[in-house]
């Protein structure tokens, strides 16, 4: 992997951002998750943003969908 440097970017003072508002800025936006019961034994997970579970039946977001039926 190539090691990058930021002087080849010559950027000033303005320009970066101060460690304070990096941490707001990292990971880019809020992910959730949430869980939905299949049975005793299993759960199903999905995690992103506009996450709903429905206990026996599953659980979607923006990313992903999983069912507690087994796939055919």
């Amino acid at each position: 992997m190539k090691k990058l440097s930021l002087k080849n970017l010559k950027l000033e003072a303005n320009d970066m951002l101060q460690r304070n508002h990096l941490k707001s800025v990292i990971g880019g936006y809020e992910v959730s998750s949430c869980s939905a019961t299949c049975d005793e034994e299993t759960i199903v997970t999905c995690s992103g943003t506009n996450c709903s579970a429905t206990d026996y039946e599953g659980c979607t977001s923006d990313i992903e969908t999983k069912s507690c039926s087994p796939a055919v």
